[in-house]
């Protein structure tokens, strides 16, 4: 649920007679002003108590710092109002509390008045259940951590200009924190900082860590590795840019479903958890690490639990990815064939289940040595987007294998003859590669002598690579992986061909022509994206008016109809008229979601057109209106100046027959 959601959810909870809403969340300070606002929208009056203030405005000049007390007072309070109670679960041990405030809840439905409590935790006495309704707060979303940076940019000196990507990267960083924390975050990564690079979206991850920390079940992982310290693996890298574009606020507009996830299957030692912390740092998503095979427990129905409280937690933080390290380990004791564990078959069952269905932006990367362990169902379609199997390194990945280890330890790359050690180490590992080198380091400067290539040549010679320790289990393991993979690794006699036909010049186009690009909102719109297209064609033409909005799209889809848009905070105010009721749906939402924002528009931009018929208002009055006025309004990708304030909401209506 959005904050704008929520709010649309109390307005008609409040308005239907809900007497009790207990509101749970931490954020006390933005939901007040948000309920305050919300008041003045629907005319309702609020009351404010604390057990150290007590009640504001007070009846009578009595304070009544004592929650009984204060549920007495609510009769001499005018109708239609709102009583917004903080922390009352401090005050429920008092018995006559709990008696009066059933007493309370048929006055209140009467009186058209409505108790809100608000407060970090959820303990409702057994005799309200039935009469309050609880309501999980959200906490800010993607928009309005975009708002919370623009108030850090705005204090920022010097200021700091950032595009609309990175904003975009930076208040994803920090979903799932409150906006105070986040507030904090975006000012400590910023300190000193006269460019945005992977170091500051890594250290507003950081920020995240507090949330599992309470957890003996999620291990939290620092963005340290990017895919520039992984050798080769190109085919994943690749494939890994294409799913990050998922993720982004453009995608979701055109429907596209979050990525699930990948598996990496491979040799020992040859980059899947090192793969895994690459991925995270891509994404720039906070990295948990699961063991399921600590979610077992003895007692009957906790390893279950532990399982839902591991993935709602790795929710809370997402967008997040979840490292499921050797799974092939957890699920060694399951086998549909055999005999096995109720328990482990009652937690696999439930694991495959979410990972099937989930719909939240968590990517999960898991990783298998053993895939004979390994359950048909979790390598069925739809668990993963994609199965990579990492084999052990060709000759230009062990080149840039050695490259980036003798470079992370201080040492220049091009003073040792790469392509001879990697033929030398033809069947080695990364692992076993990076073990080569810093053995070869550690033995000179034991003996005070310079790193030779000698040096690392006596290492490679001592030690001995697992394929041929495991020759056979490697032969099996490839076989298996050839015809379910993807390889992580492109074939290099095709890279090779593909260099030397780029070189030749022979991949260009045969005669040169090019036809006129088509702009990028109407092939959308001819192919039926139109959400899409309407967000591609505000992009474009930026400060759009409303009948070019709608005179452009009618060539692709019905925008005439009986219905028009108003403002929320005061439905006297006319948005656009005589448009059909999908079009319409389709701005609410991308208002609501602050995909498109309204901003004020001069009437020349009108001039001409066929625009409603009302008299005409060029600002949002601090009363609401009698009649309907019509307000100039332009469509853009960026919110006004100040922000969008009243302009942020807007309802659709069913226009008169007269």
């Amino acid at each position: 649920m959005t904050t704008t959601q929520a709010i649309d959810d109390l307005q008609t909870r409040i308005r239907s007679g809900y007497p009790v809403l207990w509101l749970r969340t931490y954020e006390e300070d933005r939901w007040e002003t948000l309920l305050a606002s919300l008041a003045e929208e629907i005319e309702r009056g609020v009351v404010t108590w604390t057990s150290t203030e007590g009640a504001s405005p007070t009846i009578r000049n009595e304070p009544c710092q004592d929650l009984d007390q204060f549920l007495q007072s609510i009769d001499n309070y005018p109708e239609d109002h709102l009583f917004l109670l903080k922390d009352v679960h401090l005050s429920l041990s008092n018995p006559q509390v709990i008696r009066r405030m059933r007493d309370l809840i048929p006055v209140l439905a009467r009186r058209r008045q409505t108790i809100l409590c608000i407060g970090p935790v959820e303990q409702i006495p057994i005799e309200w259940m039935k009469d309050v309704t609880l309501i999980e707060m959200p906490i800010p979303g993607l928009d309005e951590m975009r708002e919370e940076l623009t108030t850090v940019l705005e204090e920022q000196d010097p200021p700091l200009e950032l595009d609309n990507r990175q904003e975009e990267h930076m208040a994803k960083a920090v979903l799932g924190l409150t906006a105070r924390e986040a507030r904090k975050a975006f000012a400590r990564s910023l300190q000193g900082r006269q460019v945005v690079d992977d170091e500051v979206y890594a250290a507003l991850v950081a920020e995240k860590r507090h949330m599992v920390q309470g957890s003996d079940l999620l291990e939290f992982f620092d963005l340290e590795e990017g895919v520039s310290d992984i050798g080769g693996l190109d085919s994943l890298k690749d494939w890994l840019k294409q799913r990050a574009e998922a993720f982004s606020s453009d995608a979701q507009a055109r429907g596209i479903s979050y990525p699930k996830g990948v598996l990496l299957v491979g040799v020992q030692g040859c980059g899947k958890s090192l793969s895994a912390k690459a991925i995270a740092r891509v994404l720039g998503f906070p990295l948990v690490r699961m063991d399921l095979s600590n979610l077992l427990d003895s007692t009957r129905g906790t390893s279950e639990q532990n399982l839902r409280d591991v993935l709602r937690l790795v929710e809370t933080i997402s967008p997040s990815v979840l490292w499921l390290e050797e799974i092939d380990k957890a699920f060694a004791g399951f086998d549909n064939d055999t005999e096995t564990d109720p328990t482990i078959a009652r937690l696999v069952g439930r694991f495959l289940t979410w990972l099937q269905e989930h719909t939240s932006p968590v990517f999960v990367v898991a990783t298998a040595n053993n895939i004979s362990r390994l359950p048909p169902e979790l390598l069925r379609r739809g668990r993963f987007d994609e199965i990579f199997f990492i084999d052990l390194p060709n000759y230009y990945e062990r080149q840039s294998i050695f490259h980036i280890h003798l470079k992370r330890r201080g040492w220049k790359p091009e003073k040792f003859d790469l392509p001879r050690l990697s033929d030398l180490t033809e069947g080695y590992s990364g692992s076993e590669i990076e073990t080569i080198v810093n053995s070869a380091i550690i033995e000179t400067y034991s003996s005070g002598n310079m790193l030779t290539e000698a040096d690392l040549i006596v290492q490679q010679e001592l030690l001995v690579p697992l394929a041929r320790t495991m020759e056979d289990q490697i032969f099996n393991l490839r076989e298996w992986a050839r015809t379910r993979c993807r390889a992580a690794t492109p074939d290099s006699r095709v890279q090779q061909i593909m260099e030397e036909e780029e070189r030749r010049g022979e991949t260009s186009t045969s005669d040169g022509s090019r036809e006129t690009p088509k702009l990028k909102w109407v092939e959308l719109a001819e192919h039926g994206q139109f959400a899409a297209a309407i967000i591609e064609y505000v992009r474009f033409h930026d400060n759009t008016s409303w009948d070019a909005l709608l005179r452009d799209f009618a060539e692709y889809t019905t925008t005439a109809g009986e219905f028009g848009l108003v403002l929320r905070h005061d439905t006297k105010i006319v948005v656009w008229t005589r448009m059909s009721m999908e079009f319409a749906d389709w701005i609410s939402d991308f208002i609501a979601k602050k995909l498109i924002f309204l901003t004020p528009s001069d009437q020349e931009k009108y001039q001409g057109t066929k625009h409603p018929v009302l008299p005409e208002i060029t600002a949002v009055p601090e009363t609401k209106l009698g009649k309907p006025h019509w307000m100039p309004l332009t469509l853009r990708l960026v919110p006004p100046r100040g922000g969008s304030g009243p302009l942020a909401r807007v309802a659709r209506i069913r226009l008169g027959r007269g």
